[in-house]
């Protein structure tokens, strides 16, 4: 066989084994968008989720996608930590899951299931796992990750709660590590369609 057929195979192999390795070692490697803390119609969207016939207080939202490992693990930490008494909190779950969703609602929290393009159209968010808050005048006080680093065993939520309620401390800022929910970003940071 010639030398240059084998250079050439080689060079190939190379370069798809490249492209390759980096698309999957992307998600690992960056933060996920998150939605603006000022955007009108996700402050809306998220406000209509507040369940009716309460006072208002604090409200958080758990932005979890059913086929993200990322996002199981966090709902298995919100399903066995000790949840705030004086905190309103919803599941709002991309794509349906019969056991994901009935566990939720064994533990108390009310579950609402969107689809991939719902979440992107009417939330204007593409990843999860995202925590937004919302305070008592139903401003949007934090929309972000829940670790520090990817898949951190150090799931913040409680402590991100405690600091955005004293006025006192620094605003925070968790980078959104998890999965693309939107098929838009998905096609970004997989073009070879290895991983969605």
């Amino acid at each position: 066989m010639p030398s240059w057929i084998v250079r050439l195979t080689f060079a190939a192999w190379l370069g798809v084994s490249t492209i390759g390795a980096g698309t999957l070692m992307v998600g690992h490697w960056y933060t996920l968008p998150k939605p603006a803390a000022d955007d009108a119609q996700l402050g809306s969207a998220l406000e209509a989720l507040r369940p009716a016939g309460r006072d208002r207080g604090w409200f958080a939202v758990h932005v979890l996608y059913s086929s993200c490992p990322c996002s199981v693990r966090v709902l298995d930490h919100l399903f066995s930590s000790e949840r705030p008494d004086d905190l309103e909190e919803v599941v709002l779950l991309v794509e349906e899951d019969d056991a994901l969703e009935a566990r939720a609602r064994a533990a108390g929290f009310a579950v609402v299931v969107v689809t991939p393009e719902a979440l992107a159209a009417d939330y204007r968010i593409e990843a999860a796992p995202m925590m937004v808050v919302l305070d008592p005048s139903d401003r949007i006080r934090y929309a972000g990750g829940y670790t520090e680093r990817k898949q951190g065993a150090d799931i913040r939520d409680i402590a991100t709660l405690r600091t955005l309620r004293d006025e006192a401390a620094r605003t925070i800022e968790l980078p959104l590590f998890g999965c693309a929910v939107s098929f838009e970003l998905q096609s970004i940071l997989d073009p070879l369609k290895l991983k969605y």
